[in-house]
């Protein structure tokens, strides 16, 4: 076995793989996992891309993990509208990213990989997640898809006892801010983190705001109180919850509902 061919076995995100190595990898039962962000003002202490760096990430310490998977490039844009307000905010309209999703299943679908892991990074995505993945399942009932939709939710539903503010919510706020000082401590700038903004919202009824009616810092949440520590545990935690359901959804196939026997 060549140097060439022992290096790309240990490769997973298929931008860097060549030919020869995705023949030698990639079958039917390959995991494609599939990494969605956006680009927008997290408030002055976060990189812009915050949403897509993180989660790219968690992609990559789960397919080192697993066998049989494959990272798909990520997608460092999203439905960013309700954004818009604040300077550089990059979007898609949503019937683009609903699209680029479906376009994106139908190549993976073309080429027989089946088996497709989400992670999304941006709350703007899930509603044309849902969409484009709704469309793909009703054409081929044979794929499998999956999504991580909002893991800054998760965490704090997790791990209460983690966060000192609001279960870690916010834009760029505490379980956010924590998660990329984890990553990438050299793109975040806690000195220049905005004080604690907690928007007042309704409870049980959801409204569909506009960034900036929330905030004018262009973040949520309590930054200030982020730490790599946190951080740490949530990359932990997010790792060990999506090898947990690729470990069980192997143990039977791929299959679930009223095809497990």
């Amino acid at each position: 076995m060549t140097n060439r061919t022992m290096e790309g076995k240990d490769k997973r995100f298929i931008e860097e793989m060549n030919a020869i190595e995705v023949r030698n990898m990639i079958n039917e039962k390959t995991i494609a996992i599939m990494v969605l962000g956006a680009c927008e003002n997290h408030g002055d202490h976060m990189p812009f891309g915050s949403d897509f760096i993180f989660p790219t990430e968690i992609a990559k310490r789960v397919a080192t993990k697993v066998s049989n998977v494959i990272v798909l490039p990520a997608i460092p844009y999203g439905v960013s509208m309700h954004h818009d307000k604040f300077q550089m905010t990059m979007s898609f309209d949503p019937e683009t990213m609903i699209g680029i999703i479906s376009n994106i299943l139908s190549s993976l679908d073309h080429n027989k990989i089946r088996r497709v892991l989400i992670i999304n990074g941006h709350d703007g995505n899930i509603g044309p997640i849902e969409i484009a993945a709704r469309i793909m399942k009703n054409k081929n009932p044979e794929m499998i898809i999956a999504c991580l939709e909002s893991w800054w939710v998760l965490v704090g539903q997790l791990k209460k006892d983690l966060f000192e503010i609001w279960n870690g919510l916010g834009h760029g706020g505490e379980a956010e801010t924590s998660a990329v000082l984890a990553v990438r401590p050299d793109l975040v700038n806690l000195e220049s983190a905005p004080k604690e903004v907690i928007p007042k919202m309704p409870e049980n009824i959801r409204i569909f705001w506009k960034f900036d009616e929330l905030t004018s810092t262009g973040a949520t949440g309590s930054p200030q109180k982020a730490t790599i520590r946190k951080g740490n545990e949530i990359l932990q935690l997010l790792e060990d919850v999506l090898i947990s359901f690729i470990k069980e959804m192997e143990s039977t196939d791929w299959k679930y509902g009223i095809y497990l026997k």
